[in-house]
């Protein structure tokens, strides 16, 4: 999860809601003058693409292009998507969760569809970051615990234990001082504080990264990697961020699947152990892997893809062909700060609180109130003060700030 840092945008949001308050205050009629205008700045989510399953939580079922907000709740802090599904986190510590549920990947005890966001269940203690997996789902506590629900016929939930699905959260075995986790299509990532990374569930092309293709009920270590400071699982590959302590240069590691090319090592062959991705740039801010493609984001605000390109998902010409080399899709000095990369689309958010989109637009996830195919990156349409964004299959979330006003009694 990116830690999120206030913007000056944010900064000068501030200072226009004083102004505002100062302004509203001035005008105040006279059943008025007993009270203060206090603005309100709030952090909610808003969503976009895709809604067949209910994921963009709005009470519908209609996929729309353009981004509207939904009632998650005004302090959200970090959102999560799958490709039905997506999952909010709320500055209390508590998880929302909405759309399809045949997993009981909303962790509300049921199997119940939810077109509007539900609290999940069980959940104790503070929760600092979730993710959404195939149709499983994931929960980092305050105390280095993970927690997991929803989808287990290759014990993706940690348990040691396979079962159709479990609707309720619960621990993942072994793993303790984790500080970041990461689902994939039907694994787990998580790094724990020393920069050891433990993975979990299916193993088919090797997506744990242990050296087999057995799949794990319970986490293991992957091999190879010490120093690791970032992770992220897409659907059947994984990415890692490993830093040289020393000079603090970051160098990025793939492992699993790789019939897009998506490991970045110039062939289609997939590998069971982490294998380090040559031709990035020294100072990596992110990662991101998605259904068959992987990008990175350069310190420099540079943006770099490998993978599948069948969408333009990877934002180079020609589009279709299968790309297994980094490419620079994005020159330095773009001000990008995060990316999410979807199923074949790609979100970045920029440091004046824009968000830029790609890839493919067949459900409208590109957010800018059309279907049709477009070249390049888009600017999606009316979203403004976003925080953080999230790709899911074929749409997309993210949290922006909306300023309010609430008034106050003298």
């Amino acid at each position: 999860m990116k830690v999120l840092r206030r913007s000056r945008r944010l900064a000068g949001c501030t200072a226009l809601a004083l102004t505002l308050a100062g302004a509203a205050a001035a005008t105040a009629t006279p059943a008025q003058a007993g009270g203060a205008v206090i603005p309100v700045l709030s952090h909610v989510v808003a969503s976009w693409g895709d809604n067949a399953l209910g994921q963009l939580g709005d009470g519908t079922t209609v996929s729309r292009s353009l981004s509207r907000d939904i009632a998650a709740g005004g302090d959200v802090v970090q959102v999560a998507a799958d490709g039905t599904y997506g999952l909010a986190l709320r500055s209390d510590g508590s998880v929302w969760a909405w759309g399809f549920n045949e997993r009981g990947e909303l962790g509300d005890g049921t199997n119940t569809q939810r077109f509007t966001p539900v609290q999940v269940r069980s959940l104790t203690g503070v929760i600092t970051q979730v993710a959404a997996g195939g149709r499983f789902s994931l929960a980092l506590r305050s105390d280095g615990t993970v927690w997991a629900w929803g989808r287990n016929d290759h014990g993706q939930l940690g348990r040691g234990t396979v079962s159709d699905h479990e609707a309720t959260p619960a621990r993942v075995a072994v793993l303790n001082h984790v500080t970041k986790i990461s689902a994939g299509g039907d694994f787990g990532l998580a790094l724990r504080s020393d920069g050891i990374v433990f993975a979990w569930g299916a193993n088919q092309v090797g997506q744990l990264g242990n050296g087999t293709t057995a799949e794990n009920h319970v986490p293991v270590k992957i091999v190879g990697l010490s120093q690791v400071t970032g992770i992220s699982a897409g659907r059947d590959s994984s990415l890692a961020t490993e830093t040289n302590g020393i000079s603090a240069a970051t160098s990025v590691w793939a492992w699993g699947n790789n019939d897009h090319g998506q490991l970045g090592d110039g062939t289609l062959t997939g590998h069971a152990t982490p294998e380090r991705v040559a031709g990035l740039p020294v100072y990596i801010a992110g990662i991101s892997a998605g259904g068959q493609f992987a990008t990175v984001l350069g310190a420099d605000g540079s943006v770099w893809g490998w993978g599948a390109n069948g969408s333009g998902q990877l934002d180079i010409a020609p589009v279709g062909s299968a790309v297994t080399r980094p490419v620079n899709s994005i020159a330095a000095g773009s001000e990008i700060t995060q990316i999410s990369a979807g199923g074949s689309h790609m979100l970045a958010r920029k440091s004046d609180g824009t968000v830029l989109a790609w890839g493919s637009n067949g459900q409208g996830q590109l957010g800018h109130g059309s279907l049709a195919p477009v070249s390049g990156p888009v600017q999606v349409t009316g979203l403004t003060g976003a925080t953080q964004v999230a790709a899911g299959l074929s749409f997309s979330l993210t949290i922006h700030t909306v300023l309010g006003f609430a008034g106050q009694s003298s």
